[in-house]
């Protein structure tokens, strides 16, 4: 009896080891892994995900590639990835677009919700009010005054409707209750000419491609946009501490995947992606510096959910008080 016991013990034992996924957590990858990119190469979702990209392959021991499928404000590719199979070997290099895309257009292809599971923060992109060097307009604070004293005479440039220069302008006004004019532009480089041309009065600009003109000298920061000074203008206040309390936004990047993906495979992905940021060698740190970019805080899977998830109420309700409308 005792010997029967022990054969069905074996016999047991054997089946559940037939039970084991084919891609289990040692062995993941065994395969080439995509990264899709919703803008085109050579901008800033690009180069973090080409950063990220040559480290997992380093890591992985296995190419991890990035494809670029640009179109529809990065949404053609969140839909892409959305559809594709939940096995770890398609993951998403998305942006803020993530989130404010389905509160901007009437519909896209994927739900951020629950489509995707969300693997690990990869970068921000900071922002700043800047003005020309000669602006009368020479602080935060005066920004504000001449705002509230003058509710129809400033006027701001951003990269298009619905872009985070944009948003970010009418959550300032929200925040404060002045009044800016948006004069919308196809692409934050010619909001920035259409700046220094005299035509606006002032651009909400990512950092690194108002820099060059801060340290040329044409241009000049009120504040920023993130909780934290950055240190290219460690001068420049931020908008929180220059009286927005709470005010604290960013373009932020990240990695997500398909809904479905098996946990081992989203813990390894997670755990990889985490081990590139939490000791950055000075390699990894000046990359992100030459291009403008803050190294993302390190934290857990479910903090960068959370992330996403206050993310989509911030910009629905930021685009729903401004009535801002966009066609696909």
């Amino acid at each position: 009896m005792q010997n029967l016991r022990l054969v069905r013990f074996v016999l047991a034992l054997a089946a559940a080891g037939a039970c084991i996924p084919a891609h289990a957590e040692s062995d993941y990858p065994t395969e080439t892994v995509r990264m899709i990119v919703g803008f085109p190469p050579a901008g800033g979702a690009d180069l973090i995900a080409r950063i990220v990209s040559d480290r997992l392959s380093a890591a992985f021991k296995k190419p991890v590639v990035v494809i670029n499928r640009p179109g529809a404000g990065s949404s053609v590719a969140a839909a892409f990835v959305a559809k594709e199979a939940a096995d770890g070997y398609t993951v998403l290099l998305a942006t803020s677009s993530f989130t404010i895309n389905p509160n901007l257009y009437t519909s896209v292809n994927y739900d951020p919700i629950k489509d995707f599971i969300p693997i690990a923060a990869a970068g921000n992109s900071p922002f700043g009010i800047v003005v020309k060097a000669d602006s009368p307009i020479d602080s935060f604070a005066k920004l504000i005054q001449t705002a509230k004293e003058k509710p129809t005479a400033l006027s701001y440039s951003s990269g298009g409707i619905g872009s985070m220069g944009n948003l970010a302008a009418e959550l300032l006004k929200s925040r404060t209750g002045i009044n800016l004019m948006h004069v919308p532009y196809k692409g934050l480089a010619p909001a920035i000419d259409g700046l220094l041309a005299g035509d606006v009065d002032m651009t909400f600009s990512d950092m690194a491609s108002s820099l060059p003109f801060i340290k040329a000298g044409t241009l000049r920061v009120l504040a920023v946009t993130p909780s934290t000074r950055l240190p290219w203008v460690p001068s420049a206040p931020t908008i929180a501490e220059s009286g927005v309390e709470g005010y604290n936004i960013q373009l932020w990047n990240g990695i997500l995947v398909p809904a479905g993906t098996p946990a081992d495979i989203v813990n390894k992905l997670h755990s990889a992606i985490v081990d590139i940021f939490k000791n950055p060698d000075p390699t990894l740190m000046a990359r992100y510096d030459t291009i403008g970019e803050t190294l993302p805080a390190v934290e857990s899977r479910q903090a960068f959910e959370k992330f996403i998830g206050d993310d989509l109420v911030l910009w629905k309700k930021t685009i729903s008080d401004a009535h801002i409308t966009a066609s696909n």
